[in-house]
Parts: structure tokens; sequence; C-alpha cells
């Protein structure tokens, strides 16, 4: 039998995990919504799998009428129908702003019963779209009655909140446009700096939904939007002067890259972030780190750290690897309230390796800890998804599995050994880099080569990412093309058009640019191809080609184009 609950629980798990995993694509295809057309479209799409109704319907008000625009469900509703926004109880979301969750419709008072008898309707949540003044809803139905989960109404809350922020966002982003027109050219560079730190902190708010959906997460996203927002404020009033714009679009910047770092750790936990591994001297990195752990511990911990500079390179992504072992040394300080010793080693080995590890050379990191330690049940569950012994609103449940995840990805693996009173080890098994061909003098690439002067044909769907692209490299000294879908740019190569390398966005209508990757490897293989994309998975669909994430900055675009030349070459 306990197994048999076992069993179910992990079942359960799965299916929770899956819809959380929709409601993030659903959200990330609302951060690019800039209509209700748009966002009634996604929401139509995406919001009955995610929540696992039997049914949704997308409202909007339409002065004193609930118009009924979208529905999705097992049986027709109410689609295209409008009633007084007094009769049905997407009016009264609107009107009152909040949920409303009714486990029986023939029960609640709000409920006009005479248009629920002819449908399958039995239990609802309706939530209202808009955070200043509602104009929307999205209701989720089921043909049984009984009280919805938790989960469900967080979920479609979630969704609801995503749909409110790309309102929001249009409207944003149409008076910065105003602006830039106004601005002289430091102040606009400065704000094109802010537009991309807003979109990379409108792609961490949405994926909230992936951590507990509790007052901490939401505690976390609004101290990072209150530097964003009040450095846009003081920009828009238009009366700073150049030093104080450049001073908000520093703090801003400084908060949306907090957020993309928020946003990586979400997306490392389910294993979905694109890596790019490298050769890392893992030395040099934990040097790099020593004052910002020291600070994340505070003056109780001592902190000792015993990695060798001789250690051979391991093969990891520098950044996720920072951020794995911060999330380590930051479960390490919780786990000593009262002070203690956090002790960091490494050391290459060979034999004597964990179970699941392929016979090579491997570089073991070790962080120990004296705290409180955990009971053998805690340990087992540990990296679990959303597991935290922490107080509600104190952490994610995210960090142990993140690192776990990563350590996965890279070919490593991540064990821990604890005992009640005696602390915590942690040990994170990474592989050593082979060694490959130094790059030669005057490759693209090299330390030695300037930036690449030449053409480049960009392609992305989106016109405020393709626009400021555009505007990057063309900074950078290249003549760039810039169109919107893949098969025109195909079209142009074919009758001629020899850029030195394709820049192409991935989800695109029509052709992929995955798909145009591909294309070109085989048809022009002398034409450089880079992916830029923000979905996390591309490197499951084209694992040797160049790509770079979104959000980014110009560095990292010149790093990526550089990558790409050589590969080319």
């Amino acid at each position: 039998m306990r197994r048999q609950a076992d069993d179910q629980l992990h079942s359960e798990q799965k299916a929770l995990a899956a819809r959380w995993t929709l409601a993030a694509e659903a959200i990330e295809a609302l951060a690019g919504a800039r209509s209700i057309d748009a966002i009634v479209a996604v929401l139509r799409a995406f919001a009955r799998r995610a929540v696992g109704a039997d049914g949704i319907a997308v409202v909007l008000r339409d002065e004193d009428k609930c118009h009924y625009v979208a529905e999705d469900a097992m049986e027709p509703l109410w689609a295209g129908q409008r009633f007084p926004m007094q009769r049905c109880v997407s009016g009264w979301t609107m009107l009152n702003q909040q949920t409303a969750v009714i486990p029986d419709v023939f029960m609640d008072p709000r409920v006009p019963v005479d248009g629920y008898r002819t449908t399958f309707v039995r239990s609802m949540i309706m939530v209202p779209i808009g955070r200043v003044e509602p104009i929307a809803a999205v209701g989720a139905y089921w043909s049984e009655a009984g009280a919805p989960t938790d989960n469900q109404i967080a979920l479609l809350e979630a969704l609801a909140r995503a749909a409110s922020t790309a309102l929001e966002n249009g409207r944003l982003f149409a008076s910065l446009e105003a602006l830039n027109l106004q601005l002289n050219d430091r102040v606009h560079e400065r704000t094109r700096d802010l537009e991309k730190s807003q979109d990379t902190l409108r792609q961490i708010q949405k994926m909230e939904i992936l951590g507990q959906l509790t007052g901490h997460v939401a505690h976390d996203f609004n101290n990072l939007l209150t530097p964003i927002i009040g450095g846009l404020d003081r920009i828009l009033t238009g009366n700073i002067s150049p030093e104080a714009t450049a001073k908000a679009g520093a703090l801003a910047m400084q908060a949306a890259e907090t957020a993309q770092t928020l946003v990586q750790r979400l997306l490392a936990f389910s294993r979905r972030q694109s890596l790019m591994p490298t050769a890392v001297h893992l030395p040099d990195l934990i040097d790099g780190m020593q004052a910002l752990l020291a600070s994340t511990l505070g003056p109780r911990i001592n902190l000792l750290i015993d990695v060798p500079p001789s250690l051979p390179p391991v093969h990891a992504d520098s950044h996720q690897l920072e951020l794995a072992i911060l999330n380590l040394v930051v479960n390490a300080r919780d786990a000593m309230p009262e002070g203690g010793t956090l002790h960091i080693e490494a050391e290459r080995r060979e034999r004597n390796l964990p179970a699941p590890l392929a016979p090579r050379p491997y570089i073991c990191l070790t962080i120990a800890d004296t705290g409180v330690g955990m009971t053998p049940a805690v340990r087992e569950a540990a990296t679990e998804p959303f597991f935290t012994t922490k107080p509600t609103g104190h952490g994610t449940g995210l960090g142990l599995s993140m690192a776990h995840g990563l350590a996965g990805q890279l070919g490593g693996v991540l064990e821990i050994d604890s005992e009640i009173g005696k602390g915590t080890e942690v040990q994170f098994w990474l592989p050593v880099e082979k060694p490959g061909p130094a790059p030669a003098q005057g490759e693209p690439g090299a330390a030695t080569q300037g930036p690449f002067q030449g053409k480049v044909l960009l392609v992305d769907d989106n016109a405020l990412v393709r626009n400021s692209t555009r505007e990057m490299l063309t900074d950078m000294g290249y003549d760039v093309v810039d169109i919107d879908h893949a098969e025109l740019a195909l079209s142009m190569i074919e009758a001629g058009y020899k850029p030195a390398i394709v820049i192409t966005d991935h989800i695109m209508p029509g052709m992929t640019g995955a798909e145009l990757a591909l294309r070109l490897r085989v048809d022009h293989p002398q034409i450089a191809v880079m992916i830029i994309s923000g979905y996390q998975g591309i490197d499951l669909i084209a694992p040797d080609i160049v790509r770079l994430s979104k959000p980014f900055r110009r560095t990292h675009l010149q790093a990526s184009i550089a990558a790409a030349l050589a590969q080319a070459a």
C-alpha cells in the first residue's frame, strides 16, 4: 500500500510539474504579447491544459457587459455572447478585483444558475486581468462539483498576472518609443539598455510560477522591479541630467542582471537552461567569488578555501557553476544560524568514483559545513524540486535541485553526506576538460583578432528584439540587413546575397531558426550561422550550432559571433 501511495504521489508530482512547465511556456508567449487579441489567443491555447480544467473562457469588459470572446471546453459554453456585468461571475470578478473560487455553481449566490443549467459546469475559478482596473477575466470550469486545488488557483492567477503585465508592458513600451525620439544620443542609449533590462525582468517575473508561488518569490521580484521602474520613471520625466540618467540606468541594469540570475536558477532545476560549456579553471573561479562568498556567509561563519591552483580545468558553464556554488553556500549558511565553519576544497579524482560516473578524470568540489545536518529522510529528498525545510517565505526549494541538475547536464554528479548535529558535506563532481588545439594566430576568436567587419543577415520576427539587435550590431561596425522570417533569408542567399554570418531567432512562424541554420549548413557551409533565442531547449535541436540566449549584452553578442565565425572557418 505504501508503494502504491508513493507511486501515486510521484505520478501526481510529474503531472503537476508538466502543468507548471506548460504554464511557463504560456507566460513566455504572453511576454511577447502587445495587444489584447494576442493575450486572448495565448490564454485560449494554453490555459485549459495548464490548469487541468474541463474548459476555459476568456471574457472582455465591454462597457457594462461581459463579452465571452473565446473558449476551449469539452462542450460549448457562451462564446460570442454578452451578459450584464452585474449578472455574471466574470463581471463580479472584474468589479471586485478579486478571484472567485466556486466549488458548486448551484450553491453560490454570485452565479446566475439558469445560465449554467444547460452546461457541463459544476465548479469554477474566475480570475480578473488588469491590475489597476480589470478589463478582462479568465475562467476555468470543471464538470464535477468540488473545491479547486490551491495549485489550480495559483496557476490560473499566475497566467492572469502574466496577462496583466503584458498589457502594462505594451503601454510602457509605447511610451518609451515615443520618448526615444526626443532624447539626445546618450539618453537614447541608456533608454535602450533599460528596455532590455525590463524585458529581462518581465521574463523572470513570469517564471515565478516555477517556484513556490509564495510571498517570498513575489518579494524578491518586487525588490528588483523597484530600481528599474524607479529609474524609468526618473528618465521619463525628462528633467534629470545625463549623469543622473547614467546612474539610474546602471542601477536598473544591476537589478535586471540579478533578476536574470534568478531565472537561470529556476531553469536549471528543470534542466532547461541552455549551457555553453567551456574549459573553466576552478581555482580562478573560486578566487573570483571569494569576496561574494564571504559577504554572503557573514562575520559569524569562518570560510576556509583549499583549491590548489594546479588543478586542471573542468568542463562547465562558468556562470551556471558560479550560481550552483553560491546556492550551496547559501544553504550551508542557513544551516549554521549560530555560526560555524564552511570549508571549500577540490581535488582531482580518477578512482573510487560515484556509481553513475563513467571512467575518466574528474574534479571533486566539496562544500562542507558544521551546521545542524539532515535526517536521512531530508537528505533523500533534498534534491527534489520545491523541497525545502525552511519556513514559508524563506526558500523556494530549488537550490540543491538546480545544482543537482547542472551536475548531470555537465556529465557529473552531486552527492550529499549529512548527519544531524555533525553538519553536511556536498560533493560536486565535474569532468576534467579534454585538451583541445589552441586557436592559431589570425583565426577568428583568437585573442589578437579584432572585431570582424562585414555583412550580417539578421532574422527575427519580433520587431523590438530585431531593432535592438540591429542597433547593437551596427554599433559594432557590421553592415546589417534585418528581415522577419527565415524563408526570405533563404531566398536572398539563393539570389546571390552573401553575408559573412546569419544571426537568426529560433521560434518564428513558418521555418524555425534551427531549420534555417541546418539548411545553411548543408547548402552554404561557408556562411557562419548563429541562433539567438529565448527558447530554453534549442541545444536539443541543434547542439553543434553556436547559440546565444536572450537576454544578452553586447559583450555576449561579440563573443558568440566570434565563435560562429571560427566554426565556419
